[in-house]
């Protein structure tokens, strides 16, 4: 009998235990989930609703990469033997996206043999060249003077306005004004003068004050009146560009300038 309720008392003392241990496993569990979700909780409080907070775009702008060839070039165009190849290099060159400088153009059109050749070249640098405001400098290389002509107004006929959408490559500085200034200067007639002027110009980027400098060189009212109303266009300044208008004379001259600026009948 004794050994009867020595096994009950075992039995119900594992039961207890059992009991207690599932007692146990419960409340851990429950612990547990609780940390979940509390911690769950926790993340939501931390990050903001992503259907409320949009993100703030960040605009950089990209200053673009030009790809001006190195001075190896221009000994490569020297080595070639025929005008021919050597225009063949250029197109080569364009064709890939490549840039010059006024200074290169220069030094490479003086490689060529012929005039002709020479223009054929300068067109396609004029496209591809990186300070066209000095581009004028490349005319000291033409034998002719009908083949400077002819480059003059292949630059006025195909004027590059596309520069006006962002900032020029290479501004205008005091030095290439001093050096426009001369060149001006040199020129014996107003004539002569205004298309060099134009030329300066056309498609690039001038202050006032620099476009009132070049038409300080004219000899006369009515020339210098043509040449600030082509220049106009070129202004990165118009709200100061009666500095450049007060360089005329004769007020009608002014007056009639500013007219037709603001469109005024």
């Amino acid at each position: 009998m004794m050994i009867g309720i020595a096994l009950a008392a075992l039995l119900l003392t594992a039961q207890s235990v059992e009991a207690q241990s599932r007692v146990a496993r419960r409340t851990r569990t429950e612990r547990r989930d609780e940390r979940r979700d509390q911690r769950r909780d926790e993340k939501l409080v931390r990050q903001p609703d992503p259907r409320r907070t949009q993100p703030v775009a960040v605009l950089e702008r990209r200053v673009p990469v030009l790809k001006v060839v190195d001075n190896d070039v221009i000994r490569a165009f020297d080595r070639e033997r025929f005008d021919s190849d050597r225009l063949k290099m250029a197109d080569m060159i364009f064709s890939t996206g490549g840039l010059m400088t006024v200074d290169q153009i220069v030094m490479i059109s003086e490689i060529f043999d012929y005039d002709t050749n020479r223009i054929k070249f300068l067109k396609k640098a004029y496209d591809n060249c990186v300070d066209r405001h000095n581009f004028y400098l490349v005319l000291g290389t033409l034998d002719y003077s009908s083949s400077r002509d002819k480059m003059m107004k292949y630059v006025l006929d195909n004027r590059i306005d596309e520069i006006r959408d962002g900032e020029p490559y290479r501004k205008v500085t005091n030095s290439d004004m001093n050096a426009i200034i001369k060149a001006l200067k040199k020129e014996s007639f107003d004539n002569a003068r205004g298309k060099l002027a134009e030329m300066i110009v056309c498609g690039n980027l001038l202050t006032s004050r620099q476009i009132a400098d070049m038409a300080k060189t004219f000899s006369f009212d009515s020339n210098r009146y043509d040449f600030l109303l082509t220049a106009y266009r070129s202004c990165v300044d118009p709200q100061n560009y009666v500095v450049a208008a007060n360089t005329l004379e004769f007020s009608t001259n002014r007056n009639d300038l500013m007219r037709k600026i603001t469109r005024k009948p």
